[in-house]
């Protein structure tokens, strides 16, 4: 008697890019309600999972960050600025990068300074 056994194999498709941006201040504490923008560099036109065409502005939570999920890997520059909220206090404003990869999240800590 023979036996044959077909097992069958599905690919699976890689999960999307995600990336966390994380904003603090020069002590490392996260600054809620700043402002991030994401986007692409000029000439390219990328979209978030949502179908959204990037540039992307957004405002962090109280840990001070905010979350995407994006369709392609690619290289964003990431910008976060907190206004002043008072007459004495100042503008305060980083940048940084996100590297996305497919099946993978990104971090990236911005910090912001006068």
């Amino acid at each position: 008697m023979f036996v044959a056994g077909i097992q069958l194999f599905s690919c699976k498709r890689p999960a999307p890019p995600k990336a966390v941006v994380t904003v603090v201040d020069e002590e490392n504490l996260p600054v809620e309600g700043a402002t991030v923008i994401v986007r692409a560099d000029s000439g390219r036109v990328i979209y978030l999972k949502s179908g959204m065409v990037l540039q992307d502005t957004a405002k962090t939570d109280a840990n001070g960050q905010i979350s995407y999920e994006f369709m392609y890997e690619a290289i964003y520059n990431v910008k976060a600025t907190k206004l002043k909220t008072s007459n004495a206090g100042v503008d305060r404003s980083g940048t940084g990068v996100l590297i996305l990869k497919e099946d993978e999240t990104y971090e990236e800590k911005v910090k912001i300074r006068p």
